[in-house]
């Protein structure tokens, strides 16, 4: 039986190991980390990402995964709200989209995954290298406290995060499309009647927050890339002094009052790039690793169990045959990405929208967010916005398990 070996157990790679492990495909799942018990901010999922869950047959599993359902969308322009929307389940699943713990759902798909003889999880590796055998690439070379080993695979799938080993090890080249924008991250208790999502857009800035899926407010404030060494250095009171100028009166004073409460800001500097190509001969990425998403629409957790759905879709009929065809084995993996880049390609586009018209500083900056505010206030605008707010949620292609 061949040896698939994922790099990263983010949930792209926990996702596919747990996916090939169960159709008895002997995997081995290499973590860097020794647990997930750390702060992930690539948290919402999305219907078109609780759609994945379900088709993996883990609706049930997934119910004791802390989250918090979030039922409504509200957007204000300079504190004046102009698009209150209730959102709606998803098609398929019914659901709403939803906080979730990342560290509860990656620890539930690899109890899941362990359930099978065929699985092997390596936690506390990192991968020092790529293993080449006549021009295919052919395991891994990790290390840990127990010293360096080799780990041989038939196919070495890279789900390691924007930091990728396997990318960087393998040559494969990145196109970056950097949007011009940070996020500051930070929590606090949440106001009792949260309900959903709140954007608030105004004076060059970006405000985002909702609940969390344990009960905190999650707040991210979008600045200009390159601007955070200033705000750190005035301290956490002056960032939520700063926040509470951009929302409406109810959130500011409820952060004024809960300022001291403010975990440590936490800077995500935001990326968005996308590997040129995301297969060389026995290797290929997935998630981040070959598609860095901006957090503008939450799309990355949900992407990624996309991804996971159609890398099985390809590998399983191919991985059970008698002899493996590595030729076949070589054009599914370029199938894969010509599937899923027919998805990621214009959600990148769209993302890269919001920050440009936000964060522009220029003279006529301002006249356009306000008059983009009033047009999305009015029923033509609020249809187009919903259209484009269904992508998000829905998803932009049909992606169904077939194995």
């Amino acid at each position: 039986m061949p040896r698939v070996l994922v790099v990263g157990g983010g949930p792209a790679g926990a996702s596919l190991a747990f996916l090939l492990a169960r159709r008895g495909i002997e995997t081995t799942l290499i973590e860097r980390q020794r647990d997930f018990a750390r702060e992930f901010r690539g948290e919402v999922l999305m219907p078109s990402g609780l759609e994945a869950i379900d088709q993996m047959g883990l609706a049930a599993e997934f119910e004791g995964v802390e989250t918090r359902e979030m039922q409504n969308f509200e957007l204000y322009m300079n504190a004046k709200r102009c698009v209150s929307v209730e959102l709606q389940p998803g098609a398929v699943d019914g659901r709403l989209p939803a906080a979730v713990s990342q560290p509860g759902m990656l620890e539930m798909l690899v109890a899941e995954a362990g359930k099978h003889t065929c699985f092997e999880l390596v936690r506390g590796a990192s991968v020092m290298g790529v293993i080449w055998t006549g021009g295919r690439v052919s395991g891994v070379r990790v290390r840990s406290d127990r010293g360096e080993r080799r780990i041989n695979a038939d196919i070495v799938i890279g789900a390691d995060g924007r930091a990728s080993a396997v990318r960087k090890q393998t040559g494969m080249h990145v196109r970056h499309a950097e949007p011009p924008m940070d996020i500051v991250w930070g929590k606090l208790p949440c106001p009792p009647n949260f309900r959903g999502v709140r954007g608030y857009l105004g004076r060059g800035h970006l405000v985002i927050a909702y609940r969390s899926w344990d009960d905190q407010l999650q707040l991210g404030w979008v600045i200009l890339k390159g601007t955070f060494g200033e705000i750190r250095g005035r301290g956490v009171e002056h960032w939520i002094t700063e926040v509470a100028k951009l929302v409406t009166p109810d959130l500011a004073a409820h952060l004024r009052t809960y300022a001291y409460a403010v975990a440590k800001p936490f800077l995500l500097d935001s990326a968005s790039d996308c590997v040129e190509s995301w297969s060389k001969p026995g290797a290929l990425v997935i998630g981040d690793a070959a598609h860095t998403m901006s957090p503008v629409g939450g799309q990355g957790l949900n992407v990624a169990l996309r991804d996971a759905i159609v890398t099985a879709n390809h590998l399983v009929p191919l991985l059970h045959a008698p002899s493996l065809d590595t030729k076949a084995l070589d054009k599914a993996l370029v199938a894969i990405e010509r599937e899923r880049m027919a998805e990621i390609a214009p959600i990148q586009r769209l993302q890269a929208i919001p920050p440009r018209l936000v964060l522009n500083r220029a003279w006529w900056g301002e006249p356009l967010r306000n008059l983009l505010g009033h047009f999305v206030s009015t029923s033509i605008g609020q249809r187009i916005a919903m259209s484009r707010i269904s992508i998000f949620t829905e998803g932009m292609t049909d992606v169904t398990l077939e194995v």
